[in-house]
């Protein structure tokens, strides 16, 4: 059976964000389009963080982008950028994307980093950005920052990881 796939948009874009002692990188977060509006917030690098918010922004560079590149030699070849899915996630941390190209009848998927899936589908006219619900179980949030039915005890709402631990997750 073929995973449920649920529409996503870009929500917000980041350039700089903390990922560590001193380091910073980027963060893209992708919303749900129907309720109950879940979000994935992804880290990526900062120049992919820039990739994107160009395209999000309808940017058009001066010299094409690496991006502009091959959503214009996929064109030569008479395909299209049908769809970026984010495909998987592990520990909400590492995350795992395809990039689905038509040609005619013909349907491929590469597998790709979800920064270079969601630059490429943002720039390819007519592209959808999608997840897979098992994803979106696994990683999504709500605005707030609560997981979706989350316990509620004295009154808060916290969540609860697989090992067991109270607490709000910070991406």
């Amino acid at each position: 059976m073929a995973p449920r796939l649920v529409k996503m948009t870009v929500g917000d874009v980041r350039l700089a964000v903390p990922a560590g002692p001193g380091v910073e990188a980027g963060m893209v977060t992708l919303r749900e389009e129907a309720p109950p509006h879940r979000q994935l917030r992804i880290v990526v690098g900062q120049p992919e963080a820039r990739a994107i918010r160009a395209a999000w922004q309808g940017d058009v560079p001066a010299r094409p982008s690496t991006w502009d590149l091959l959503v214009s030699a996929v064109a030569l070849l008479d395909g299209r950028v049908e769809r970026a899915v984010i495909t998987a996630v592990e520990e909400e941390r590492h995350w795992y994307a395809s990039l689905e190209l038509e040609r005619g009848e013909e349907r491929r998927a590469l597998a790709c980093r979800p920064s270079d899936a969601v630059a490429l589908a943002l720039r390819s006219w007519g592209a959808g950005i999608f997840a897979h619900e098992e994803v979106l179980i696994a990683a999504g949030v709500l605005e707030d920052g609560t997981k979706p039915g989350a316990a509620a005890r004295d009154g808060l709402d916290r969540e609860v990881d697989p090992g067991g631990n109270e607490g709000t997750s910070f991406i």
